[in-house]
């Protein structure tokens, strides 16, 4: 649907010609010659962008401004002023207004500002849908998610969730392991159960046993009571053994027999006790390698992988970044006692969207706590990002060579920046100068004269016969 423009000015030529020229790239523009005509338009439809003559009789644009600002904030208003009148046009902005031209008004500057106008308007438009979407969203536990690729693993997950089949989780560092079989867990006859985790990787090897399987009194050194192991204690609900490939050849003996026998013994007792409990397992690393390996048993393989989710890393469901990060701030917020009303500047969009993103969801929710600690405005800004994120950012740059002594030419340092500019504009735009001149802000007219001045110099350059 295209983006309704509405233009306000008692000149009838300057609406006539700007309801042409904004019709011509696809906006459906509507002109009025006061703003009280404007202004029962607006009652009725939804409008992107008000175009205003600042001095109008009857109800001047900055009158104007004030009750599009009261009744429809989400208009954006653009001032249209001579020269004698900037001064008023700056104090409108000051109070929101989204931009002022001088007249006569040049038709191409008009356009370009315009699109940047709207293009902002959207990303707040996305991030507000983003934000009411991660308020209310039908989850699949934590999992937040509207990409492909994680749609794919919640339609797995809840077709098996159902079932007390053995599931093999596997996904690299950070991409929600844990959350995912939480999910399982929840979405199971088993939900009412315990959720019991255990991560293989950060125990002691010397009481990974004792942990899963528990222990009597005089066990081992130190052993000074009995203690229940995780699978007792998850009977009934879901044991989770995160990274289950860093378990010992004798455990994993050990948890191979529970899972066909259903049954185990404490550390220390002979004592065969039984748990009814479903086993999920996660790896960050090829089970099926270490396997051929001789590292991990075939027959354990193949008993805790009847059904196999990969997680995708978060570079492989770039739809999801922004709708996670609004997830953990309004989590963050909440955490904090703040009110939740901060939103991302679209620079912090466009960086959350640009990073690669290495220790995936665990990184994205990380760099948001630590955006919100450094905080204090109701705007999340690039400022606020871990210096990491910022320097891993391409950054655009211009390098000077200035002379050590003697004058400079400030009038010829800033043809080279312009040189350097363009140069940079074009390269961006694959050699487009509609595409560059947007990059540079002006109008397309004032690129290709620039170009033509630049081919003037180098002429002339070229034609100047070198010095001995």
């Amino acid at each position: 649907m295209a983006e309704r423009i509405v233009i306000v000015d008692d000149e009838r030529l300057t609406r006539e010609t700007l309801v042409e020229s904004l019709r011509d790239q696809g906006y459906d523009a509507s002109a009025f010659a006061s703003a009280y005509e404007a202004l029962e338009l607006l009652e009725e439809h939804s409008v992107e962008v008000v175009l205003t003559d600042l001095r109008m009789p009857s109800m001047d644009g900055a009158e104007f401004h004030r009750r599009i600002k009261d009744s429809w904030p989400e208009t954006e208003v653009i001032f249209m002023t001579a020269y004698g009148t900037v001064a008023s046009a700056v104090e409108a902005m000051r109070d929101g207004a989204a931009d002022y031209l001088t007249k006569p008004l040049n038709t191409e500057e008009l356009l370009i500002r315009l699109k940047r106008i709207i293009e902002r308007q959207q990303e707040r438009q996305e991030i507000n849908r983003l934000r009411i979407e991660a308020a209310g969203r039908s989850s699949f536990g934590d999992l937040v998610h509207r990409s492909a690729a994680m749609r794919q693993v919640v339609d797995r997950a809840l077709a098996i969730a159902d079932s007390d089949i053995a599931v093999l989780v596997q996904g690299a560092t950070g991409t929600g392991k844990e959350v995912l079989a939480r999910a399982i867990h929840a979405n199971s006859p088993r939900a009412t159960g315990p959720f019991v985790a255990v991560n293989a990787a950060g125990l002691n090897p010397n009481l990974v046993e004792s942990e899963l399987f528990g222990h009597e009194v005089g066990a081992f050194t130190g052993a000074s009571r009995q203690r229940k192991g995780r699978l007792e204690i998850a009977d009934g609900g879901t044991l989770f053994v995160d990274e289950v490939d860093d378990l010992g050849p004798e455990i994993q003996v050990r948890l191979l027999r529970f899972l066909q026998e259903r049954t185990f013994e404490r550390v220390g007792s002979s004592r065969t006790l039984k748990s009814d409990v479903r086993v999920l397992c996660a790896t960050k690393r090829s089970l099926q390698g270490l396997v051929e390996k001789g590292s991990f048993r075939e027959d354990l393989f193949y008993r805790i992988n009847s059904a196999v989710i990969e997680l995708p890393p978060l570079a492989e469901r770039r739809e999801d970044i922004l709708l996670l990060a609004e997830h953990f701030r309004r989590e963050g917020s909440g955490a904090n006692g703040r009110n939740g009303e901060s939103r991302f500047s679209p620079e912090v969009v466009q960086a959350l969207l640009s990073h690669d993103w290495p220790g995936n969801v665990r990184e994205l929710q990380h760099v948001i706590e630590h955006t919100l600690a450094f905080t204090r405005g109701d705007e999340i800004k690039l400022e606020h990002l871990p210096q990491n994120l910022l320097s891993a950012a391409p950054v655009s740059h211009i390098e000077l060579h200035l002379p050590d002594s003697g004058p400079v030419s400030l009038t010829d340092l800033v043809h080279d920046c312009e040189h350097l500019a363009i140069e940079w504009a074009l390269a961006r735009a694959g050699g487009n100068q509609v595409q560059a001149a947007d990059l540079l802000s002006i109008p397309r007219t004032t690129l290709r004269s620039r170009l033509d001045a630049l081919r003037t110099d180098a002429s002339a350059q070229s034609d100047t016969p070198d010095s001995d």
